[in-house]
């Protein structure tokens, strides 16, 4: 493998990486946007309905073990991105130091 060809594969593969991880970050974004958004708009159904605060408390509660739910996945699928990031880094310097 030549040294442009070396460059390219990280490159590209660097790129792809970083846009996996870019693309998590934006659901992480945009899952507590949207949790928020629900919060919200089942307090206010809720409150129209004259539920007791208890309830409100616990749904709210609820939303939030199923936002943190969905965080620490995406938490861990952004770690994973960021291993392998590491392996193509870690591969690429190996290889660069085999050509020379």
């Amino acid at each position: 493998m030549e040294a442009e060809e070396l460059l390219r594969d990280y490159q590209r593969n660097r790129a792809e990486l970083e846009e996996r991880e870019d693309t998590v970050k934006r659901y992480m974004r945009n899952g507590q946007d949207y949790t928020q958004d629900i919060f919200f708009q089942v307090r206010q159904l809720l409150r129209k309905r004259g539920t007791s605060v208890e309830s409100i408390m616990e749904t709210q509660r609820e939303l939030q073990r199923n936002e943190d739910h969905y965080l620490e996945e995406l938490a861990q699928e952004r770690k994973e991105l960021m291993l392998q990031q590491e392996e193509v880094e870690q591969f690429y310097r190996k290889k660069r130091q085999e050509l020379k």
